[in-house]
């Protein structure tokens, strides 16, 4: 796979995987961890967490400036893994949900962005500068598709760390993973101004201050439509809700986990889905369920050294579920992201040989005279075509990254979540990977790997044991479990995947045109990258049709539920997208950038990508606004302008790649 390429290309791809599963591994619980901890609103988590992410993407544009004229790329890059680490240190720290501990948490994001600034766009510099000389020709692309393909390999792996830590830390506490309760733990501990007597006056129908009956009518409808109903019970304020519902939750976890003996007290799992059921016929089930939990009071002797006080057992539950076993969870798993710098950082510095020379800034090779000398001229026209590229590929990153937004909401809200064992093959690790080798072997034996030799024996050996594995996966699991449900997140799994799966295929394809004398130019392999996302939405679109819209089902589930497969199929041809422009992208701004402002132009690439985040979340404002079909409509139209514009000035930007 390496040996038509400078080994210098497989040191900075290890580098960069190792980094990237630190980064994604923190991004996947981040959120959670934002509002279990401390309580945030879904709207001051979605701030914090777009502001981080579009400092991670444009901080890397000064981080170029100071590895151009400053430092030089590899000592900006180490200066970046120190940075990081810090902030992942900071956030591994356990700490208390208070101002200090706020301070820690902006503190560590402040580092982790900081660091990624001065890291990451002066790695993919180093990456093309292995290049420059002229020895490795046309093996840019290929290059960067598999540093790109590295990345993704990282990424795939990270959610699925997280989320076995956090199982790992919630079994040991016998507990399971609930949402709820962090959610209403800290609803709970909310100073919430307790309005009971005031809703109870409006319920009763008792005078207000008004003076005038009518207005005292309209105060008390206005109460008692905003008053919290949950299947005909009212709570009067948050903190009654909070208590039912962490209580309910304790009782249902602690009857899986076999603590509670009594059978009074006991919580199925199925009376438990049933109290946040939305089915009429089941509402005097429902009360029954509410009612007895109500009156359970914890007095087994066996809980009173896990639970302590039976009257306080709503929140010392809530603390051992939040503080003992999920907090700590989180903390461990941004050590994690601690422990891959350590070691992409000594991959990095144990190799230094086989990138040194390509740690060269434009001032050094000046003094060596071996730089390459633009004209004026030359400089500006290579930055405006930059400049044109970044402009187009904001609308794609703006559309492709919905997949941690709307995507995820249509995952939550249209899709079939409760599937077979069969079903899940697709989604579960103990699955996939037996797959991806199987596919791997396939592409050894037939065509070679990334631009390497055919062997038909290793080939099929490695199909042959991911064949075995996913034999021996159904045969011992799939064929006796049941039906299995989804998360809505779990979906993110798929781009990753097929990134790793169809790589080989990518640069397989494109290495055919080049000897056919048809390869796309990099430029125009970005269009053809925007007509695909396009054809991506419309499967959506096609999806869409017939459904609610999200502002009438208003937080429920729709019930013209979905196949998985339209979001599977939309990921894939999503992919296949990003696979055409993403990579292909980097290679065009390694080649193009003017010698003196590499560092700088490829922390432009990435500041577009940061232009195109914050845009994701200014187009998910219209979610609840727009019918779905009207949604990815527009996101349709964003794709086919970007890939008209880029045709239009196509003759433009392949004159500066010639």
């Amino acid at each position: 796979m390496f040996k038509q390429h400078p080994k210098g290309l497989l040191v900075l791809a290890l580098t960069n995987m190792g980094e990237r599963f630190g980064y994604y591994t923190m991004l996947a619980i981040l959120a959670l961890y934002m509002q279990a901890k401390f309580g945030l609103s879904s709207s001051q988590t979605s701030f914090i967490y777009g502001t981080f992410l579009a400092l991670v993407y444009f901080l890397p544009l000064i981080g170029g400036f100071i590895g151009d004229k400053v430092l030089g790329y590899g000592r900006t890059i180490l200066l970046g893994v120190v940075v990081m680490f810090a902030g992942y240190l900071l956030l591994a720290v356990p700490s208390d949900a208070n101002l200090t501990g706020k301070i820690m948490m902006f503190g560590a994001l402040s580092l982790i962005s900081v660091g990624t600034g001065f890291f990451k766009g002066n790695l993919q510099t180093l990456v093309g500068n292995l290049y420059d000389s002229g020895q490795y020709p046309g093996k840019r692309d290929v290059a960067f598709s598999i540093f790109y393909m590295f990345i993704n390999i990282g990424a795939f792996f990270a959610p699925s760390a997280a989320n076995a830590i956090n199982n790992a830390f919630l079994t040991r506490e016998n507990f399971t993973y609930d949402a709820s309760v962090p959610k209403n733990f800290v609803a709970l501990n909310d100073k919430v101004v307790d309005e009971s007597t005031y809703v109870m006056k409006a319920l009763e129908g008792k005078v207000f201050d008004n003076k005038d009956p009518e207005e005292n009518e309209k105060a008390r409808k206005k109460i008692i439509k905003s008053a919290k109903k949950r299947d005909g019970v009212i709570f009067a304020s948050d903190r009654d809700e909070a208590l039912f519902r962490l209580k309910a939750s304790g009782l249902n976890q602690l009857t899986l986990s076999g603590k509670i003996t009594d059978p009074a007290a006991q919580l199925s799992t199925a009376d438990y889905e049933l109290l946040d059921s939305r089915m009429p016929e089941d509402q005097p089930t429902i009360a029954a369920i509410k009612a007895r939990v109500k009156e359970v009071s914890i007095t087994d002797p066996s809980m009173h050294g896990s639970i302590g006080d039976p009257d306080a057992f709503p929140t010392n539950f809530g603390g051992q579920y939040v503080n003992n076993a999920l907090s700590k969870s989180y903390n461990v798993a941004f050590g994690v992201a601690c422990i891959s710098l350590i070691v992409s950082v000594l991959i990095f510095l144990m190799f230094k040989g086989t990138w040194k020379a390509a740690d060269k800034t434009h001032k050094q090779q000046l003094k060596e005279a071996t730089a390459v000398i633009l004209s004026k001229q030359q400089v500006r026209e290579r930055v405006i075509a930059l400049l044109l590229v970044f402009f187009v590929v904001i609308f794609f990153w703006m559309s492709f990254h919905q997949n941690g937004l709307c995507m995820t909401f249509f995952a939550r809200d249209y899709t079939v979540s409760k599937i077979s064992a069969v079903q899940n093959m697709a989604f579960s690790l103990m699955g996939l990977l037996p797959l991806t080798a199987i596919l791997y072997g396939v592409y050894l034996g037939t065509m070679g790997i990334l631009g390497g030799k055919r062997n038909p024996l290793a080939g099929g050996i490695i199909s042959l044991v991911g064949l075995g594995g996913l034999a021996a996966y159904y045969f011992v699991d799939v064929q006796s479990s049941g039906p299995v449900v989804i998360t809505p997140q779990i979906f993110q799994q798929f781009n990753p995947l097929f990134i790793v799966i169809l790589t080989p295929v990518a640069v397989a394809l494109f290495a055919l045109l080049g000897r056919r004398k048809k390869e796309p130019t990099p430029p125009r392999k970005i269009g053809y990258g925007m007509l695909i996302a396009a054809a991506g939405f419309v499967l959506l679109l096609f999806a869409s049709i017939g459904q609610p819209t999200p502002a009438e089902i208003d937080g429920t589930i729709s019930d013209k539920l979905v196949s998985p497969n339209w979001l599977i199929s939309t990921y894939l041809v999503l992919t296949l997208a990003e696979l055409f422009l993403s990579p292909m992208g980097l290679s065009f701004v390694a080649k193009v950038s003017p010698p003196q402002y590499k560092g700088m132009m490829q922390g432009g690439w990435l500041a577009a990508t940061a232009v195109g985040n914050l845009l994701v979340g200014i187009m998910g404002s219209f979610w609840d606004k727009l019918p779905l079909y009207a949604f990815w409509g527009v996101l349709i139209i964003c794709c086919l302008l970007s890939a008209l514009f880029i045709f239009s000035i196509i003759k433009r930007l392949d004159k500066v790649t010639a």
